[in-house]
C-alpha cells in the first residue's frame, strides 16, 4: 500500500469517527424528542403522572439525561461508553413504558424490554468489570445469558403466563451465572472493588440515603412503594459506574468554568423551584417536567450545530479563545493522535517499505542461485524483524484469550523458532489490570528474548503470579549466566529499560544466578487498579 492510499485510508477512518459520532448525537436528539412526544400524546389524552411516581419518574429521566451527557463527551466514540449510553437510554424507555403500563402498547414494548435490559446490563457489567478481557466461564456465561433472553422473547409472543415464567427464569438463571463466574473470579473482582472504592463509596451513599429516606417516608403507601426494588439496584449500578468512568478530566480550559459540585446544585435548586412553582400555581407537574425535557433537546441541537460549525471551519488550536470549547479542544487531540499515526506510517513506508522494494528489484535481477537465496533470507529477517518491533511497540493482545494464553501463544511463536523449551508456571485464573497486562507481556517476551540470544539456554521457566495486589514475574534459564552489575550498560538496553519501568512503578528487579547454572531475573511490582478504568475507556 501506498503512501497516498494509507493517507486516504486513514483520513476515511478518521471521517467514519466524525460521522459516528454526529449519528449518535442526532440519534440521542431523537430519542429526546420522541420521550417528548410521547408525555405530549399521554398528556393529550388526560394520562398525567401522578405523585406517586414523581421519584420514579425523576430517576428515568436522570437515565436519558445522562445517556445524552455520556453521548456528548465520547468524541472518540469509544464502544464501551456507546453500550453504556444505549443501555441507559433502554432502561429509560422500560421505565418510562412501564408508567402508562395501562395502555395495551406501552405494557407490551414494557414488557418485552424486560428481557433485554437485563441481558445488556449483565452484559455491560461483566464487560466493565473485566475490563474487556477474556476470563475462565466466560464462554458458558455469556451462553446462558443469551440463550434465556432469546427464550423469554420467544414466550412473550405465546402468552403473559409464559413470558412471566421465561423471564423468572432467565432471571435465576443468569443471577446464578454471574454468581458462580463471581466466585471463581472472587480475587479479580475482590480487587477491583478495592482498587475503586473511594469512587463507590461516595455514589453508595448518594443514592442509598436518599431512597432509605424514601421508604421510611412511604413504607405504609402501597402505591409509593411499587417497582422500587428495581429502581434501586439500577441507580446503584448507574451512579457507581459512572462515578469510575469520568473520574478522569482532561487538561484543558472548560467551556463552563464552575465545577461539577455547584453545577449539580444549581440544577437540584432550579428543580426545586420549578416544583414549588407548579405547587403554588397549580400547574401539572407534568408539564413542568416536559419543559425541563425541551430545554435539554435545544441543548443537544445546539451542540449539533455547534459540532458541525467546528467541523467545517478551520480553527486555530494555538489561540486559548479557540480552545475553550470542548468539542475544539477534543477535535484537537484526535488531530494530533492522527499525525503520530501519520508520521509513524512515512516512517515505515519512506525507510522500510523502500529497502524492502528494492530487495525484490535485486531478487528479480540476480541469477545466481547463492545471491537469490542471500536475498531471500534478507528479506525474510527483514519482515520478522518488522513484525517484532510492531509487537514490541504495542503488543497485540487477544481480547477473546485470557492472560495466560495469549502469554502462552506468545512462547510457543519463540520455541518455534529456537531450540529451547520455554515452560510458563501461571494460575489460568491470573488478572492485571490494565496497562499492567501489556508491560507483563512485554517484559516477559524481553526476558526471553535475551535469555535466547545471549545466554544459550535450552531451558527458560517462566513464573508469573498476583497475590493481595502485587504482581512477581519470574524468568529463570539454564544458560552462562550473567553479571548482574552490567545490565544498565549499553549492550542491555532493553533490561535497562525494564529496570527503569519497574522503578518507576514502585517495583524492583534483581538478576541473580539460578540454582544449579543460569540466570534468575526477578520482578515484583504492586499493581495500582485506581487508574486501570483510564487505559480501558480511554483506548
Amino acid at each position: 500500500m501506498g503512501k497516498e492510499q494509507y493517507n486516504i485510508r486513514k483520513g476515511m477512518e478518521v471521517e467514519n469517527t466524525k460521522n459516528t459520532y454526529f449519528s449518535r448525537q442526532i440519534f440521542c436528539a431523537l430519542n429526546q424528542f420522541a420521550v417528548i412526544i410521547y408525555l405530549s400524546y399521554m398528556a393529550y389524552n388526560g394520562h398525567y403522572i401522578e405523585s406517586n411516581y414523581l421519584v420514579h419518574f425523576l430517576s428515568l429521566s436522570l437515565l436519558f439525561f445522562d445517556a445524552a451527557y455520556i453521548s456528548y463527551k465520547n468524541v472518540k466514540c469509544n464502544k464501551v461508553l456507546n453500550h453504556f449510553s444505549l443501555l441507559l437510554l433502554l432502561l429509560g424507555w422500560q421505565f418510562l413504558l412501564y408508567l402508562f403500563d395501562f395502555q395495551p402498547i406501552s405494557k407490551a414494548v414494557s414488557m418485552l424490554l424486560l428481557p433485554v435490559c437485563f441481558y445488556q446490563s449483565a452484559y455491560f457489567i461483566q464487560t466493565f468489570l473485566f475490563q474487556g478481557s477474556a476470563y475462565r466461564g466466560q464462554k458458558a456465561l455469556l451462553a446462558f445469558l443469551k440463550i434465556s433472553c432469546v427464550t423469554a422473547i420467544i414466550c412473550f409472543f405465546f402468552s403473559d403466563r409464559a413470558f412471566f415464567t421465561a423471564y423468572q427464569l432467565q432471571f435465576f438463571i443468569s443471577t446464578l451465572a454471574l454468581a458462580v463466574v463471581g466466585i471463581i473470579q472472587r480475587k479479580r473482582i475482590v480487587f477491583v472493588l478495592k482498587s475503586q472504592r473511594k469512587r463507590l463509596l461516595f455514589p453508595l451513599a448518594l443514592v442509598v440515603i436518599p431512597f432509605v429516606i424514601y421508604l421510611f417516608v412511604f413504607h405504609r403507601e402501597a402505591e409509593y412503594m411499587a417497582s422500587m426494588g428495581s429502581y434501586i439496584p439500577v441507580m446503584l449500578a448507574f451512579v457507581c459506574i459512572h462515578s469510575i468512568v469520568f473520574q478522569y478530566h482532561p487538561q484543558q480550559v472548560q467551556f463552563l468554568t464552575l465545577s461539577g459540585g455547584y453545577i449539580v446544585a444549581l440544577v437540584f435548586v432550579g428543580l426545586v423551584g420549578l416544583v414549588g412553582m407548579a405547587y403554588l400555581f397549580q400547574i401539572p407537574l407534568v408539564a413542568i417536567l416536559m419543559s425541563v425535557y425541551i430545554v435539554v433537546l435545544m441543548a443537544q441541537v445546539y451542540n449539533i450545530l455547534l459540532y458541525v460549525r467546528i467541523c467545517r471551519q478551520p480553527t486555530d488550536y494555538n489561540n486559548p479563545t479557540d480552545r475553550q470549547h470542548f468539542y475544539a479542544y477534543s477535535l484537537e487531540q484526535i488531530k494530533r493522535e492522527e499525525n503520530l499515526k501519520k508520521d509513524f506510517s512515512n516512517y515505515l513506508h519512506d525507510n522500510i517499505l523502500q529497502n524492502l522494494l528494492s530487495i525484490k528489484n535485486m531478487l528479480c535481477k540476480a541469477e545466481q542461485p547463492e545471491i537469490r537465496r542471500l536475498l531471500l533470507d534478507t528479506l525474510t529477517e527483514l519482515n520478522a524483524s518488522i513484525r517484532f518491533q510492531m509487537q514490541t511497540y504495542h503488543p497485540n493482545l487477544v481480547k477473546s484469550l485470557t492472560l495466560k494464553e495469549n502469554i502462552q501463544n506468545l512462547l510457543d511463536s519463540m520455541e518455534e523458532n529456537h531450540s529451547a523449551n520455554i515452560c510458563l508456571d501461571c494460575d489460568k485464573d491470573v488478572f492485571l489490570v490494565e496497562p499492567y497486562n501489556v508491560l507483563i507481556y512485554r517484559m516477559i517476551k524481553e526476558l526471553v528474548t535475551n535469555a535466547l540470544k545471549h545466554s544459550s539456554a535450552t531451558t527458560i521457566d517462566v513464573l508469573l503470579m498476583q497475590e493481595d495486589g502485587r504482581i512477581t514475574l519470574k524468568v529463570t534459564d539454564n544458560g552462562i549466566g550473567f553479571k548482574p552489575f552490567t545490565y544498565k550498560s549499553g549492550s542491555h538496553q532493553g533490561l535497562a529499560s525494564i529496570g527503569e519501568q519497574v522503578s518507576l512503578l514502585d517495583g524492583t528487579m534483581n538478576i541473580q544466578p539460578a540454582t544449579g547454572g543460569g540466570t534468575a531475573v526477578v520482578i515484583s511490582m504492586p499493581m495500582n487498579g485506581g487508574d486501570s478504568y483510564e487505559n480501558f475507556v480511554g483506548r
